[in-house]
């Protein structure tokens, strides 16, 4: 299947914490803490689950990040803490289940099930607890999703799902609202989902995760004692197929793109204590189109930047040649006047040309590198470059990778 909305590549990335306030830290000692974290993700979706006959056969799949002490590296008193992409990191693709009628009936697709992630991340505190307890208690809770998992979803029935799917779609007709069955389908199995979820996001998130973690029995995990390791708030999300299709993954010399961006604070304290941020998307955005062949190009309009000083950096240039809209990024610009490869010129303010030339801007380990185009000088006095209109995108292209 082609790459596309129905069948796309995705990342899910849990990037960074923040902490505003660790456990261990009070108005009198200032101690550090030392904060590790735990990722859960499950996918349902056409990768895992298959019709067959009534019923959806198969099994989800899942991302599950090592659990054990010092995953985030160390102690930690306040501050930024990158999550190792290990841990927090997936990237995976996403497909929907196709429901077609009996081969008897004639076999035709009749609809989809748009595939569905679940995010979902605890965030600990390290005290005394042995390594060994809390691997265990990492283990029970993994055990405990798919155990929830299996119950909510292996023993579905399509006859189930599409009966409550058409009720969905009915109850939005009477509120004037209409819904395909595709989405509506997408609407019940994202409710079996939900106690995964509700696992996680309730109204008080690290006291659901202590009752959790005490109803497995892990002698020495939880309980009322000063040393023993404690849940300091969790974070949970389900994410939709359609939702994640309409992301883009940001690109860099446009500032822009259009990702789920995720924060949560995750905290059992009154005061704010940590923060957890990242992003999901879609391996999907919009490139500009490869520059014609000549060698020689008249340079119509550029992309520009604001610094933080107000001042416009060029990103790109762009223009036309025999009809065909092209663009190039500075570096790229400069890469190909300085080899000698091509040339370009903007019309002045009286309709002369003035030549793009291209500056190096700095080095690094005894690299250098060109970094800047700019227009020779001429009556304008300025860079023509900065002058020009902004270039569109009329000249950019859909791809899904």
């Amino acid at each position: 299947m082609a790459l596309g909305p129905d069948n796309f590549n995705l990342t899910i990335a849990l990037d960074d914490i923040f902490c505003f306030q660790g456990d261990d830290i009070d108005d009198i000692l200032d101690e550090a803490s030392e904060p590790y974290l735990w990722t859960f993700m499950v996918k349902v979706d056409g990768e895992g689950f298959i019709q067959q006959g009534n019923s959806l056969v198969g099994s989800p799949i899942y991302f599950f990040g090592p659990g054990s002490h010092g995953n985030l590296g160390g102690s930690l008193t306040r501050g930024t803490r990158q999550i190792p992409e290990s841990l927090g990191r997936w990237s995976t693709s996403l497909k929907p289940i196709p429901i077609s009628l009996p081969a008897s009936l004639g076999g035709q697709q009749l609809t989809a099930i748009p595939g569905t992630i679940m995010c979902a991340a605890v965030l600990m505190e390290e005290n005394l607890t042995p390594d060994s307890a809390v691997e265990a208690a990492h283990t029970s809770v993994q055990n405990l999703i798919v155990g929830t998992v299996s119950g909510a979803i292996s023993s579905i029935g399509l006859a189930g799902v599409a009966a409550d799917a058409e009720a969905e779609a009915v109850i939005d007709a009477s509120h004037g609202k209409t819904t395909s069955m595709a989405t509506a389908a997408q609407l019940v199995i994202q409710r079996r989902l939900r106690p995964i979820q509700d696992l996680f996001a309730v109204a008080a998130p690290a006291n659901a995760v202590v009752t959790i973690l005490g109803n497995l029995g892990i002698d020495g995990f939880i309980g009322s004692a000063i040393d023993s390791d404690k849940p300091m708030g969790a974070f949970a999300r389900i994410f939709s197929q359609q939702e994640l299709a309409a992301t883009t993954e940001m690109v860099w010399y446009w500032g822009r793109g259009t990702p789920i961006n995720l924060s949560a604070t995750m905290s059992n304290m009154p005061e704010w204590a940590y923060n957890i941020g990242g992003r999901a998307y879609a391996h999907h955005s919009f490139v500009r189109r490869d520059p014609p062949g000549a060698k020689r190009l008249q340079v119509s309009c550029s992309t520009k930047r604001t610094t933080k000083k107000g001042e416009k950096r060029i990103v790109g240039i762009g223009g036309h040649d025999d009809g065909n809209v092209w663009w190039m990024t500075r570096k790229d610009a400069a890469d190909a006047i300085l080899k000698g490869e091509r040339s370009f010129f903007v019309l002045g303010p009286e309709g002369h040309s003035v030549e793009v030339g291209a500056v190096r801007a700095g080095s690094f380990q005894d690299q250098s590198w060109p970094d800047f185009v700019q227009t020779a000088p001429d009556q304008d006095g300025r860079n023509n470059l900065i002058s020009l209109p902004d270039c569109d995108q009329a000249d950019t292209v859909e791809i899904w990778y």
